[in-house]
């Protein structure tokens, strides 16, 4: 998207239509700025204190101690003291080859004298990045991470923000005068 922004606005300067440009350059600025943060800016990271969700304008630091549950389905969600961040990041559901279906080629392949008793070997089984949130989220449970009720920490990502608003204002200029 940037790159398309950058190029359509090299375009219109090369060939002239600066006062095009000009006006076409706030609402790039605008369109770039929102697939950043739709799109690019969102995840969910782990690690050995808890979950940081990251989602468009706002971040919200939760540690193992304070989550209650969570949710992992076609999102994953995190409870915690009655309220439930969703994570706009979070890994989507595996496909069937994700799933470790593609080693079934080898075992078919295989007579079955091989194997003992007529007996199939079984599939290894495939560990997604959701089952390694909901792992992480466990290991720590069993290590001692008592259950509190606070501890999370929310906060608006002041740069992301800031380009925002600007990009609004600089559309608004652009279409008012």
């Amino acid at each position: 998207m940037w790159l398309f922004a950058a190029g359509t606005l090299t375009w219109l300067l090369v060939a002239g239509a600066t006062k095009t440009g000009l006006e076409a350059a706030p609402w790039l600025v605008l369109v770039s700025w929102f697939a950043y943060v739709a799109q690019w800016r969102p995840c969910l990271r782990v690690d050995g204190h808890g979950l940081e969700v990251i989602n468009g304008m706002r971040d919200h630091r939760i540690p193992f101690g304070a989550i209650e549950d969570i949710e992992v389905r076609y999102t994953t969600v995190i409870c915690t003291a009655g309220k439930k961040y969703v994570s706009w990041g979070a890994p989507t559901p595996p496909s069937a080859f994700e799933s470790g279906f593609q080693h079934l080629s080898d075992l078919k392949s295989r007579p079955y004298t091989v194997l003992p008793s007529n007996e199939r070997i079984s599939q290894p089984e495939a560990k997604t990045g959701r089952d390694a949130i909901v792992a992480a989220w466990q290991n720590a449970r069993h290590a001692g991470f008592s259950a509190s009720r606070d501890g999370v920490t929310s906060t608006w990502n002041m740069p992301v923000v800031a380009v925002g608003v600007v990009a609004v204002l600089a559309v608004a200029v652009t279409a008012l005068f």
